[in-house]
């Protein structure tokens, strides 16, 4: 379990992260195919291995695992943040390599968040350091290269998704821009800062290219600030935070096979299909509408919030995770958090609707998978599949099998686990069917 706190920061001399937003984009609407009525889907699996143990082998002692990706041949790629490197098991979860290890130098890692296996048999990782770069090795683990990203510009978020003419895709991630203390950063002015960018990264050293602007909700003005100090005592992090938010949409964004690239970032059930030059080709989805955010979904929100922050009191010690590491928070700090956080609970601001669509995924049959809201926007709703072509095929339960962290070949699906000790552990299972029940 990450025992880090996720939010934006500011740091000395970097003095903001911004997360670039987005503009409502709807040139054509969705292919909603069947009734809103679902058909149950039984998905039969079986277990494959589970690698990961406090008491196993050098290899599969896992710090924080970031992702797991699958290449072509089935070899599951974990990329361990913790520990600073890719360890690669095969097939029959035997341990093949380990690629990386923390440090500066070539091939090294100090913060190693993404990767992408490519058709080439390439592995690339995402390493979000100052700067950041693209570590690209061999398919025998052997280090080429390494490519520079200029993350004044922006970097990549936490997936990296390949295309078939070998750049990348990912959304998400934070533009540092740097500056002396006090001093306001330079945006590119509020229609651009409030769109989501779905970002091209290639390897060529190019600067990245934004393949499409997704929609977002209007920005809320930054209202809290709470300065910390490190270990020893020294002010180095202050942080601003934005008014606390509920049922804001997602932005999730998957790949099909042949470049296409899925978008859903709406409350509406509605998956954009985005052309190579970035105009939106098609759409499908289901008529199953959003819920409205009542008076009574409201309150129920915030005491699921109040509860998770009391609970995190004499807890896993809060850290500021950036590129340059982890800093530890001193206990005052981390209570002022805390009593700052709850305070935001009672002044949160609401979307008039909680989204449908809660999660989403592509796997390697071009299978999309829609893992919807609960109701209340309480807990894991059922699962849709549906084709790219926008045939709905059917639905599995909520308790049953959920999207994977990461899809393989063959059926082959990753899943990241906690023990009760908070020991990460992947489990990879294969499915062997989706059948109507």
């Amino acid at each position: 379990m990450h025992d880090f706190l996720p939010l934006t920061q500011r740091t000395l001399p970097v003095l903001a992260v911004l997360c670039l937003a987005p503009l409502a984009c709807a040139e054509s609407g969705p292919d909603t195919g069947d009734a809103a009525v679902d058909i149950p889907l039984v998905a039969p699996t079986e277990e494959v291995f589970t690698a990961g143990a406090l008491a196993g082998e050098d290899w599969e002692n896992f710090g924080t695992i970031a992702a797991t990706i699958f290449d072509s041949e089935g070899n599951l790629h974990v990329v361990d943040e913790g520990a600073r490197r890719v360890v690669v098991i095969g097939p029959d979860g035997n341990h093949v390599r380990t690629v990386g290890s923390q440090g500066e130098g070539p091939g090294e890692f100090s913060s190693p968040t993404a990767a992408a296996a490519l058709d080439d048999g390439s592995l690339v990782v995402w390493d979000f350091s100052l700067p950041g770069a693209f570590e690209i090795f061999d398919g025998r683990g052997e280090f080429v290269r390494s490519v520079p990203v200029d993350l004044s510009r922006g970097g990549p978020g936490s997936m990296l998704l390949p295309l078939p003419d070998g750049r990348l895709v990912s959304a998400g991630g934070p533009t540092f821009r740097t500056g002396a203390p006090g001093e306001e950063p330079e945006g590119d002015g509020e229609e651009e800062d409030h769109r989501r960018p779905i970002d091209l990264f290639s390897l060529d050293g190019s600067p990245k290219t934004v393949l499409y602007r997704a929609w977002n909700l209007p920005p809320t003005e930054a209202d809290d600030e709470v300065a910390g100090s490190d270990e020893q005592g020294r002010t180095t992090v202050e942080m601003r935070f934005s008014r606390m938010r509920a049922f804001d949409p997602g932005l999730h964004v998957g790949v099909l096979s042949d470049g296409r690239v899925v978008v859903a970032d709406s409350t509406a059930y509605e998956v954009k299909l985005i052309g190579p030059d970035g105009t939106v080709t098609g759409s499908v989805g289901r008529p199953i509408a959003p819920e409205a955010v009542t008076d009574a979904v409201m309150e129920a929100e915030r005491t699921r919030r109040r509860e998770a922050f009391s609970e995190s009191e004499g807890g896993p010690r809060m850290r500021m995770v950036g590129p340059a590491g982890s800093i530890a928070m001193d206990e005052g700090f981390q209570q002022q958090m805390r009593e700052m956080m709850l305070a935001q609970v009672e002044s949160m601001v609401f979307a008039e609707e909680i989204p449908v669509i809660a999660e989403m995924a592509v796997d390697r049959q071009n299978r999309i998978w829609i893992a919807r809201t609960g109701a209340g926007g309480d807990g894991d709703g059922p699962t849709d599949i549906l084709t790219s072509d926008g045939h709905y095929m059917g639905t599995l339960a909520a308790d049953g099998l959920r999207i994977p962290d990461g899809f393989g070949p063959g059926g082959l699906m990753a899943y990241i686990e906690s023990d009760e000790m908070d020991v990460q552990s992947v489990r990879v299972v294969r499915l062997l069917g989706l059948e109507p029940s």
